[in-house]
């Protein structure tokens, strides 16, 4: 079987040797290891993320740029947000839990919400209030909520502020959407 010409011309052309881009001559291309002073204040304040779509979920990654002794700049990701993208745009939640807190089981979380069901009728929760407890993984965390909804089944509430563990929080949720989705991670590497 042989090549058309069109065919020919086409793989000679992705083997061709590419010529440098000639720049004018006023002009020179130089690259640097490190960020000039007067913008490298930009960058160590920036809020940024890295943007990631697996299946119908987006992780939205925190990226940080730390500074070194020597003035060099290196990117850090943080554990992402795992957002639902199926019907209305929200934070994954986690709904197999059975953490004791408070007079409260935690049945299930998300980054921006928990749902609550009273482990008594003795229990009292007010509208806002905060709540401490630890992840099957040990971290501690400490929030603010507020009570959205009450019924039979429990209380669901916002949570306002996250005071400890929010990079926990979002650590322990990605690591468990990663198992439960592992079908969906298969080509990205481990953390």
């Amino acid at each position: 079987m042989g090549f058309s010409n069109d065919e020919l011309l086409f793989l000679s052309d992705l083997f061709k040797a590419q010529a440098p881009p000639q720049l004018p001559q006023n002009q020179k291309l130089t690259v640097q290891s490190d960020i000039p002073a007067n913008i490298a204040c930009l960058f160590q304040n920036a809020n940024l993320t890295l943007l990631a779509e697996v299946g119908h979920y987006q992780l939205w990654f925190p990226l940080e740029f730390k500074v070194d002794s020597s003035g060099t700049f290196t990117p850090s990701l943080s554990a992402p947000e795992v957002i639902d993208t199926k019907g209305n745009q929200r934070s994954w939640r986690w709904d197999n839990l059975n953490i004791k807190s408070e007079g409260y089981y935690i049945e299930s979380i998300s980054s921006s919400g928990i749902f609550l069901k009273p482990q008594g009728e003795h229990a009292a929760f007010n509208d806002n209030q905060i709540m401490q407890f630890d992840l099957p993984n040990k971290k501690h965390i400490t929030m603010s909520i507020e009570t959205v909804r009450k019924s039979k089944d429990g209380i669901a509430a916002r949570i306002i502020d996250i005071h400890e563990g929010q990079e926990h929080l979002r650590a322990y949720l990605f690591d468990v959407h990663k198992r439960q989705y592992a079908n969906l991670y298969h080509a990205i590497p481990p953390s």
